[in-house]
């Protein structure tokens, strides 16, 4: 598929009442913004700031309103695609794709997303974790969950994308696209194998694993406690964290009222706060603590994979110029 016959994929899913959303240039930034044309799209191995987190799971939603006995939940979903989507986000996606699994309103977005991921990595230094390498063949595509995937084609410098799918939405999208446009149906299709290869879970995670718990009273974290201010900048802008605060809002009217579903951050001091003014996390050693932790050691024994991706959005946004690889570094050094 070369760069014409993308942008005839694009206006066809519009067509198809899909909203395309992906990676585009505006005043220097790359933001994941709605596109009109595949001219639009930055492949450039820039890393977006933000993720596609919020597609999937909004900052804020209302999950049901009542009124007296009758209760109603929104659980419809318009049609999105989202294009240009890179490893680091994939593999947030395959973790999100667990934790929201029971989840309906997770589930239905998903039904009506199709998900269009693309080989460019970007050109970030401080990477906490190796997610790529030089072949995107299927002992890598087999480990993420995508509908779509344009690949680099053998030769670089070349214009044209290598297709994989790798659902069967995605067999049929691409199958019902060339039937139309008279696109020839060219595509690889990957299945998926699950989050872990077959060499088994990433060794330098393992490590971070084996050394964190116990470690509390080390300089590593004391020391960043008087460095971190708990902003939460890091836990807005990481594609794998999910929590969230719920909220209960009553209506002026007698007996109505809505729940609300809120982006949360483990940073926040009142985020572990329970009746009668209780905070399990009581200092901001504890706090950072518990956020590697959680990524570190709780994501990977439910998982089986780290709750972090290995894109460095933290570190570019950290006020107080905190670097996850080097707290890593620290962490399995100690």
């Amino acid at each position: 598929m070369d760069k014409k016959q993308l942008q005839k994929f694009i206006q066809w899913l519009q067509e198809k009442n899909y909203i395309v959303i992906g990676p585009t240039k505006e005043d220097g930034q790359i933001l994941i913004k709605t596109i009109s044309e595949s001219s639009q799209l930055d492949f450039s191995g820039q890393l977006p700031l933000y993720s596609f987190k919020k597609y999937l799971v909004p900052s804020r939603e209302i999950l049901f309103k009542y009124k007296k006995d009758d209760f109603k939940a929104d659980l419809t979903a318009f049609k999105q695609a989202l294009i240009g989507v890179s490893i680091f986000d994939l593999k947030a996606i395959l973790l999100y794709n667990q934790v929201f699994e029971k989840d309906p309103y997770y589930q239905a977005r998903l039904n009506n997303t199709l998900i269009i991921g693309q080989s460019q990595i970007p050109q970030f230094q401080n990477l906490s974790f190796k997610v790529w390498e030089d072949k995107y063949e299927e002992d890598i595509l087999e480990h993420l969950q995508f509908d779509i995937f344009l690949g680099q084609a053998k030769e670089k410098k070349s214009s044209e994308f290598k297709i994989f799918t790798g659902s069967k939405k995605g067999q049929q999208i691409l199958n019902d696209f060339a039937k139309q446009s008279g696109w020839k149906s060219d595509f690889e299709h990957v299945e998926y194998a699950g989050p872990i290869k077959e060499e088994g879970a990433n060794p330098e995670m393992m490590k971070i694993k084996e050394k964190m718990p116990g470690s509390l009273e080390t300089d590593i974290w004391q020391n960043l406690d008087q460095r971190c201010i708990e902003c939460g900048k890091c836990t807005i802008v990481c594609p794998t964290c999910f929590c969230f605060s719920l909220t209960d809002q009553p209506c002026l009217n007698k007996d109505e009222g809505m729940r609300k579903r809120c982006w949360d951050s483990c940073f926040y001091s009142e985020f572990s706060e329970i009746t009668g003014g209780h905070k399990f996390l009581k200092n901001t050693a504890e706090r950072i603590y518990n956020w590697y932790y959680h990524k570190f050691v709780r994501i990977p024994d439910e998982y089986n994979f780290p709750g972090c991706v290995g894109c460095g959005r933290c570190s570019m946004v950290c006020p107080a110029g905190i670097k996850i690889h080097e707290v890593l570094e620290s962490i399995k050094t100690k």
